[in-house]
């Protein structure tokens, strides 16, 4: 399926699914995708990621001359910039502002990744930055430097963005981070407080699953 397409056709792929499991509304949004040493795809300004084809994928490069921003790139080019070239294990970048990871962000509301198994294996340590200007290269920083060797960073007041070694894993933790989120947003809805299974047993989780050489993308 998504892990064996080419990253460009993937992402095209992941633009319906995200709008298909209602990640996305509006021309909210923007994809990325390494093809090669120092260069990505990224979808253009204004695109609506649930039409996305490939005439709306703009090639850039991972440096910082003028002439590897092409001027039709989505706006956020700098958050997938910056992540590229601080972590080179990761060949894909997805900013969406979902409704529940986006509530989330806006106002504080702890996420714990131990409720289910899916957070523990697929989202790591979830960070945050404070709410910078969108499209700008300080956000960029920002997010490249809050999300470190982690794979997942909350922008406050703006959205979600998660990383991943292909298309299909930094999806499958978009996907991830918006139902945890939306598992929370609901328990408080109804008072109800959940209960995780703690750092040991999460700590005994994975390492049940990943001590095989399991990938993230195993189901």
């Amino acid at each position: 399926m998504l892990e064996r397409m080419r990253p460009s056709d993937a992402l095209a792929a992941v633009g319906r699914l995200a709008g298909q499991h209602g990640l996305l509304w509006g021309t909210s949004g923007n994809l990325s995708a390494r093809v090669g040493a120092g260069r990505f795809v990224i979808t253009a300004r204004g695109t609506m990621l649930d039409t996305l084809s490939q005439d709306n994928l703009v090639l850039c490069g991972t440096g910082d001359s003028p002439e590897e921003t092409p001027p039709e790139a989505s706006s956020e080019i700098q958050v997938h910039r910056r992540i590229y070239q601080l972590r080179p294990d990761i060949q894909s970048v997805i900013h969406l502002s979902p409704p529940y990871a986006t509530l989330a962000a806006c106002t504080g509301l702890d996420l714990p990744t131990d409720l289910i198994p899916e957070p523990v294996l697929y989202l790591g340590r979830i960070t945050r930055v404070p709410y910078i200007q969108p499209g700008s290269d300080e956000l960029g920083r920002a997010v490249a430097q809050g999300l470190g060797q982690e794979s997942v960073v909350l922008m406050e007041n703006h959205g979600a963005v998660t990383v991943g070694g292909s298309v299909a894993e930094a999806f499958r933790r978009m996907e991830v981070l918006e139902f945890l989120a939306r598992l929370v947003v609901t328990a408080r809805s109804a008072d109800l407080t959940p209960r995780g299974i703690g750092p040991d047993a999460a700590a005994a989780l994975y390492r049940s699953v990943y001590a095989t050489g399991r990938s993230s993308s195993s189901g």
